[in-house]
């Protein structure tokens, strides 16, 4: 059990590091921000920064539970067997995040061609299908009707244009 608390003090302190990176680095030197812009909920920067402190502090409680959460001792048998019924039960949810990982990077890649609202389609009614979903009214409403409408809130009443690719 040791060994599972050191590895989720490493991931603690990696994702704090890439999270800070990402507050005080990447996002002020990769997004740009009008100065024009009165709400900082509608600035470009506004959801980065947000994500990135959540991930701050998830991963702060993650090496505070890493360092103060007392385990019980268990003997070496115990822990073989809970180390093989924990690779066996993680199989799948790893496999998930590999797809996950594929498809979020083909939406990113299609962006250009397709444009974000379209794009989003296939992507919800991928992911709600991939993961389980199978009423496929509510697959066919949330897939259309999200983008859809947060396309006509960036672009009426935000002001914010969205690429629509080859459809603008």
């Amino acid at each position: 059990m040791q060994f599972t608390k050191s590895k989720d003090l490493l991931a603690g302190v990696i994702f704090c590091a890439v999270g800070l990176a990402a507050i005080f680095l990447f996002i002020p030197k990769g997004v740009a921000v009008p100065g024009s812009v009165k709400i900082s909920a509608l600035s470009p920067d506004f959801w980065p920064r947000i994500i990135a402190w959540g991930a701050v502090l998830a991963s702060v409680a993650l090496i505070l539970e890493s360092i103060f959460l007392q385990q019980p001792p268990a003997d070496d048998e115990e822990d073989a067997e809970a180390a093989a019924q924990y690779k066996l039960a993680t199989l799948p949810a790893v496999l998930r995040t590999l797809v996950l990982i594929v498809v979020l990077f083909g939406f990113y890649f299609s962006l250009t061609t397709l444009g974000m609202v379209v794009t989003s389609v296939f992507l919800i009614a991928a992911m709600m299908l991939f993961f389980g979903e199978r009423k496929y009214v509510m697959i066919a409403c949330l897939s259309v009707g999200v983008p859809v409408l947060l396309y006509l809130f960036f672009r009426y009443v935000a002001n914010v244009p969205i690429p629509l690719g080859m459809f603008g």
